[in-house]
């Protein structure tokens, strides 16, 4: 009997996720991000921003897109935010950010 509501609350689960994921905007990647995490910190001037603990470099051009518009500007980018991000070649400079809504299920970060 265990078995069986916990098999019907992994697929309920499942199915969450998967409705979370297709509300995101069409601008939004539908197999997911090159990468998600938290914001640790922010530092517009030096183009600085810390993720889970790991400092990168914001490109000049970087696009930060929101569930409400393709295009915001940086310094909607907040401490504690949950984001997807999109690294250029060199793999230390963000290219692009999604801010996540809190409830983004978490397997679905990296591609």
């Amino acid at each position: 009997m265990q078995i069986l509501r916990l098999t019907a609350l992994t697929a309920a689960l499942a199915l969450a996720g998967t409705a979370m994921a297709q509300d995101l905007p069409d601008y939004y990647p539908e197999n997911g991000f090159q990468r998600t995490g938290s914001i640790d910190s922010v530092q517009f001037e030096a183009q600085r921003i810390v993720i889970d603990d790991i400092a990168y470099t914001i490109s000049s051009s970087v696009v930060v897109h929101s569930p409400r518009s393709y295009s915001v500007p940086a310094t909607n980018l907040r401490i504690g935010a949950r984001i997807g991000y999109k690294l250029a070649s060199d793999g230390r400079v963000i290219a692009e950010i999604w801010l996540l809504p809190d409830r983004y299920p978490d397997d679905r970060g990296r591609r």
